[in-house]
């Protein structure tokens, strides 16, 4: 033991400057805070069968995030909940995760579960870190043991631009600019889309590859068009002979919508690179479309020399941070020279530490999202957690121009004007001198003239129940379902939205006993915004969508006391801007206004200060549902 520790380099911060040290160890302290924020049980149903010949469980996940993951540190313990039909009660005995491939695991133990039920099995102890998060962990160890050079004129100029705010003096590297990069005229007309100013604009700076636009960051509020903006300069930047694009963001999902808009735009010269575990086992149908440009985890080794001569390359953050690709020769394929990141607003900045400390041919970066919806996870627990948007020195206003070095995506073709006009007046105000909202929404949307409502309330008297560290309300559940067979019925397309898990299970499970369609129709409002998990309130929430919309979205809120999730301005906004052509909310009328009136929650003023106003008719009762006319 001693021979080996001695072999191991010793941390020494002699040589290192204080902003460096200060800026591991914050790394360090986010980092851990993050892991402490992870639930020490989980549990979850399964569909199991008990092989008795090896005392083994398999346990099949009817959902991705329910899966279980057979980790290399095996933090978790398995505990398997037993109800036996010989009249003896309910139980538990101990497991082990002897194996885990996509939704099936197999638990070994040593009870004996023939004949006998079980209900669930919870996992004890922290999920295992990631494999980009051992990765940063390592990294930031041999920055302290002096292996990785951290200082001086060898020190990583996107680290000392990102991370440690240089300063006025800071210059990017002479050779980036030699020789001198040449000027890309970007051709709006070219593009299968109509562009508005602000999109043009953003384009133009994406292509832009001088050192005053090395890095770029655009903001895109709801349905302002991110995804055309990134293929719109895919479709540039290859039609100029630039190569080396890897298109990025923290979802699998988020990733996918990246590469349909590409096959959508007629781009075919491009590879998405995707787990197995997700595709294979839970996602293959949403690949349908793409399948040809698509390699799994599992096909690299046959599969990635398609990587040659390809000059745009999409995978998560996750992937393009751990080991796998380079050790697989993929960026020597493909180098990675611009780096475009999607859903920038959720990644905590101490996840890009892999990327910019280890690929050293990177030359121009992207990030685009939006800080008034989803924040990084564990924001909402760590007070100075931070996305690119929250690094103060580069966004910060300028003194000269007093404006933000960010470009604003300023028109949304989502929603109806009436709803997108509340939306920009309360998240999008603009500044004090300015009277006028940043957010305008298109003239074009086919309900642009429309003056009947497009958002109803329904007041329903239920109450919130918990259900684990969730919440459920039966009695709105019912409600929906009558609506949602409404709308079934008359053909309209529809998803529901609700802040807690239990309320999702429990919507999904009725309108499947109802015989009513069920799949991909019910979320959690995170359930809109990327693949990662969250906690908040106690709660897990999953993203599964970046950008998920659809014509009409029907909104549970469960409360009917205290504000809770309601309280959250950016959550709300993003439950509140998904519609296309109208908004269902079902609440408890009593509730909104003791809790969560004007100045209160968004919701609240949605509905007194934009729909209910002085003359009153947003709000109607169950039984009213049938009578309504949607437009």
């Amino acid at each position: 033991m001693e021979d080996r520790l001695s072999q191991v380099p010793p941390v020494d911060t002699a040589k290192l400057t204080d902003v460096v040290l200060n800026f591991l160890a914050k790394s360090l302290m986010d980092s851990f805070q993050r892991d402490q924020l992870k639930p020490t049980e989980v549990t979850h149903a399964f569909t199991t069968s008990f092989d008795l010949s090896k005392k083994q469980l398999r346990a099949q996940a009817d959902r991705y995030q329910n899966k279980i993951r057979h980790g290399r540190g095996n933090n978790q313990v398995t505990r398997i909940n037993v109800s036996a039909h010989s009249g003896i009660g309910s139980f538990t005995i101990p497991a082990r995760i002897a194996s885990a491939r996509g939704g099936s695991a197999q638990l070994k133990t040593d009870g004996h579960l023939a004949g006998k039920s079980v209900t669930t099995i919870t996992l004890m102890g922290r999920e295992d870190p990631t494999a980009a998060e051992v990765k940063r962990a390592k990294i930031i160890l041999m920055t302290l043991q002096g292996r990785i050079t951290a200082g001086g004129a060898d020190f990583n100029p996107w680290v000392h631009k990102i991370f440690l705010d240089p300063g006025a003096d800071f210059t990017w590297p002479i050779e980036w600019s030699q020789p001198t990069p040449p000027s890309i005229k970007f051709d709006a007309g070219k593009i299968p889309r109509p562009l508005n100013s602000s999109q043009r604009k953003a384009i133009r700076c994406m292509l832009d590859q001088t050192d005053r636009s090395r890095i770029t960051i655009i903001q895109g509020p709801p349905g302002t068009g991110k995804t055309t903006v990134i293929a719109s300069y895919v479709q540039a930047a290859v039609t100029a002979g630039l190569s080396g694009i890897w298109l990025i963001a923290q979802s699998n999902v988020a990733v996918k919508n990246i590469a349909e808009k590409l096959a959508d735009f007629g781009l075919i010269n491009w590879r998405l690179l995707v787990s197995e575990d997700f595709y294979a086992f839970w996602h293959e149908h949403l690949y349908t479309n793409i399948r040809a440009n698509l390699i799994t985890s599992e096909e690299f080794s046959e599969r990635l020399s398609e990587l040659h001569g390809c000059p745009v390359v999409l995978c998560t953050l996750s992937m393009l941070s751990s080991d796998s690709l380079s050790r697989r020769g993929a960026f020597r394929m493909v180098p990675v020279r611009t780096v475009v990141v999607d859903e920038a607003s959720q990644i905590e900045i101490g996840d890009y530490i892999p990327i910019f400390s280890t690929i050293t041919t990177i030359r121009k970066v992207t990030f685009i999202g939006d800080d008034m919806q989803l924040p990084p996870h564990g924001q909402d627990n760590i007070k100075d957690l931070q996305s690119i948007f929250e690094v103060d020195h580069l966004t910060r206003q300028d003194s000269a121009t007093g404006k933000k070095p960010i470009i604003f995506l300023d028109t949304q073709y989502r929603m109806p004007p009436q709803i997108g006009a509340f939306i920009a007046q309360t998240v999008y105000p603009g500044s004090a001198e300015d009277s006028e909202p940043l957010l305008n929404s298109s003239e074009h949307h086919p309900l642009a003239q429309e003056e009947s409502l497009l958002c109803h309330f329904v007041n329903v008297p239920g109450e919130q129940v918990s259900h684990g560290t969730s919440l459920k309300n039966v009695e709105e559940c019912k409600a929906i379902v009558q609506l949602a067979s409404l709308f079934q019925e008359q053909q309209r397309k529809f998803k529901i939205i609700t802040p807690y898990d239990a309320q999702r299970a429990l919507i999904e499970s009725e309108l499947k006993q109802a015989e009513l369609e069920w799949g991909d129709k019910c979320f959690n409002v995170d359930s809109f915004q990327g693949m990662s998990i969250l906690y908040f309130e106690d709660v897990i929430f999953t993203h599964l969508d970046v950008g998920n919309e659809e014509d009409y979205i029907i909104i549970s809120l469960v409360r009917s006391r205290d504000l809770g999730f309601l309280e959250d301005k950016r959550r709300m906004n993003v439950m509140l801007s998904r519609c296309k052509r109208g908004m269902v909310i079902f609440t408890n009328k009593a509730y909104i206004t003791k809790y969560a009136g004007p100045g209160k929650s968004l919701v609240g003023e949605l509905i007194y200060k934009y729909y209910e106003g002085d003359e009153g008719g947003a709000w109607m009762e169950v039984g009213e549902i049938e009578k309504t006319q949607f437009v």
